[in-house]
């Protein structure tokens, strides 16, 4: 009998991620063709409290073609609040079917919870629990992901599926999407660079050209350049900030890891080196477990904070359902399932996982 295509509910494809490497300049594989290939939820425990004696009212959001910023910022117009009233712990991509809590004043929803137009682009809300505290960045455990990865070939499924637990050491490399919006230029460390020069004018230059949900209103803004700047969420900007600081931390790591026993890959145009196997990881853990990471917010100008950044990553990956892809005739799709820790990226593991020997 034969096998049956692996296919998921939606039939639109969505932009599409592949891994190529300098020296051999070949596609390892396709990543979030469909939203639902790529799914996301947080691991985040909170305290919960009644709600009379609370301060603040959590949300699950299940969004899908929103960034976290452009969804706070939707609800927050709809219910009346600033949006910096609407917290969360992490960011996630609008390039998949994500899923994370939100804090929002307690008393914020009288009327109920707000219901967005439900569509390719999708965001959905629904009580979580009441508590004292708002939600702040930094305080997430780590995430769990099913993706699918598609387009590989005999080989490359056979390796996967041939072993139903995958003991993965990667390198903790901030992936493009810290560095721009998917399709757009990876320049966001750019605008953050300029920041911390005070040259606001390149700043706002590069976040125009961005392609970001704020880069209409650089385009747009006729007034001083530093003024623009501050009449952003402080989030935001300190998002641009944290990109110059994890394309710095990058370069650091990158160094640590010697040419011989590496693979050098370009990705969207930012440079990796990916060690070749488990064991070369390890060595790197071994010899320097964690690197020193600044990190940002930004009240009237930036505020550093220094903090350390694992340099190896170690996971179980779970291999699930695997078959003919029906989005790629002849070739074949895997699912796989992991966690990560928190400021991990999904990709990265994804891309390390298939270039190791």
């Amino acid at each position: 009998m034969a096998e049956p295509p692996f296919t998921y509910p939606s039939a639109r494809p969505s932009r599409r991620v592949a891994a190529t490497t300098s020296r051999e300049e070949t596609t390892l594989f396709v990543l979030k063709h469909r939203p639902e290939d790529f799914r996301v939820r947080e691991n985040l425990v909170v305290p919960l409290t009644d709600d009379a004696s609370a301060a603040h009212r959590y949300l699950l959001l299940h969004k899908r073609g929103y960034t976290t910023m452009e969804a706070v910022r939707l609800l927050a117009d709809r219910i009346g609040v600033a949006g910096r009233e609407v917290r969360y712990a992490g960011l996630k991509d609008e390039d998949g079917v994500t899923e994370q809590l939100l804090s929002v004043p307690a008393r914020a929803l009288a009327d109920g919870l707000p219901e967005f137009p439900d569509g390719e682009r999708r965001l959905r809300l629904a009580h979580y629990g009441y508590g004292h505290e708002p939600l702040a960045v930094g305080g997430l455990e780590g995430n769990a992901f099913r993706v699918v990865l598609r387009d590989l070939d005999d080989g490359a499924a056979g390796r996967l599926t041939e072993r139903r637990r995958i003991n993965l050491l990667f390198v903790n490399y901030y992936d493009t999407q810290r560095f721009g919006v998917p399709g757009g230029p990876k320049r966001t460390h750019l605008v953050g660079a300029a920041l911390l020069d005070e040259e606001w004018a390149r700043a706002r230059h590069e976040l125009a050209g961005l392609g970001a949900p704020e880069s209409a209103s650089a385009r747009d803004w006729t007034g001083p350049d530093e003024d623009f700047f501050r009449s952003l969420d402080p989030r935001t900007v300190a998002f641009y900030l944290a990109a110059h600081s994890s394309y710095r931390w990058n370069a650091e790591v990158r160094g640590l890891i010697g040419a011989e026993h590496a693979r050098d890959v370009t990705v969207d145009g930012l440079p990796y080196r990916f060690p070749a196997g488990a064991r070369e990881a390890a060595a790197l853990q071994a010899r320097c477990p964690e690197l020193a990471y600044t990190r940002y917010t930004w009240a009237d100008g930036p505020e550093e904070h220094r903090v350390v950044r694992p340099t190896v990553v170690q996971t179980l990956v779970t291999v699930g359902a695997h078959g003919p892809d029906d989005a790629f005739p002849g070739r074949r799709a895997v699912e796989l399932g992991f966690q990560l820790p928190s400021g991990s990226y999904a990709t990265t593991a994804l891309r390390q996982l298939m270039t190791q020997r």
